[in-house]
């Protein structure tokens, strides 16, 4: 199961943000109306067997009434479907709907912030997407008009989630690609198992860039130091080739002997090997003598 399937079956196990908020965000996006006879039939059609049931709890909460639940099998899934066939259930869905704020234009700080969760909640769970987290940072929720896309934005923007529109060819997608951000939504629907997962992995991940950091800094410095000792190695050489150590006092010979047959051991090792031991900064200062008097050579 992904990530993102998880991430909603966990939230569908939880309890109602605003039961009365969430059914409505639900009949938002996936109700239909049929009328037999001059009655209206309130329909909800989802493959989500979790989702299916979850609205079917919610309309017995809001409205201690059963509906019909039916099941459906097609070639690969099941259609799941609710039903109610109640008429003042049904009307007062429809009137409520009317002045649900998804439907009209309003303040939104006159909105409860349980009334925007459920509908973030919601949205998230019937259309919403999240990348597993080990495969990076990114969730999207697809809107059906830009109006809709700038709502869902105007909605995550009250918890600064500072999320973006991606607008392609009357396509809109709201999405956020902050990890923090990201934890932030999920904590704000009720995903809490999500949320460590998704921390665990950063956890995870910023250890090993860590990791691969130092070792790239060790690598540089190894690199810098195995460059810098073949360069005194070469210097000693040509000036014993040119008879040049001769004349040179008996502590720098015997680091001049000392350099070339140990050429990756480190500077404080050499110090330390020497009869009686001698400072990081003496040993790099003599050595670098080394490499001024084969320059001087030339």
């Amino acid at each position: 199961m992904s990530f993102s399937k998880r991430c909603k079956k966990e939230v569908l196990k939880k309890e109602p943000i605003n039961e009365k908020a969430e059914l409505l965000s639900i009949f938002q996006y996936l109700a239909s109306i049929r009328i037999s006879k001059n009655i209206f039939a309130v329909l909800f059609k989802t493959e989500s067997n979790s989702l299916a049931r979850y609205i079917y709890n919610l309309i017995k909460e809001v409205y201690d009434y059963s509906p019909i639940f039916e099941i459906k099998d097609k070639q690969k899934d099941r259609l799941f479907t609710i039903i109610i066939e109640e008429s003042t259930i049904t009307d007062d869905l429809i009137n409520e709907s009317r002045n649900f704020f998804f439907n009209k234009d309003c303040d939104l700080d006159d909105v409860s912030l349980d009334a925007i969760k459920s509908l973030l909640k919601i949205v998230f769970i019937i259309k919403g997407s999240i990348n597993d987290p080990m495969r990076g940072y990114n969730l999207e929720i697809p809107a059906n008009s830009l109006k809709e896309a700038e709502l869902i934005k105007s909605l995550m923007e009250i918890f600064e989630l500072m999320p973006r529109i991606n607008d392609k060819k009357d396509s809109y997608v709201v999405y956020l690609k902050d990890s923090d951000k990201i934890s932030d939504f999920l904590a704000i629907i009720g995903a809490n198992k999500s949320l460590f997962e998704l921390e665990d992995v950063k956890a995870m991940k910023s250890i090993r860039n860590d990791i691969n950091r130092q070792t790239n800094f060790d690598k540089a410095n190894i690199d810098r130091t195995v460059k810098a000792s073949l360069k005194q190695v070469a210097a000693i050489k040509l000036l014993d080739k040119n008879d040049k150590l001769k004349s040179l006092s008996k502590e720098m010979i015997e680091l001049a002997e000392l350099r070339v047959d140990n050429p990756y051991t480190s500077i404080e090792e050499l110090g330390q090997m020497l009869n009686p031991p001698m400072s990081k900064s003496k040993v790099n200062y003599r050595l670098q003598k080394f490499i001024k008097m084969a320059e001087d050579l030339d």
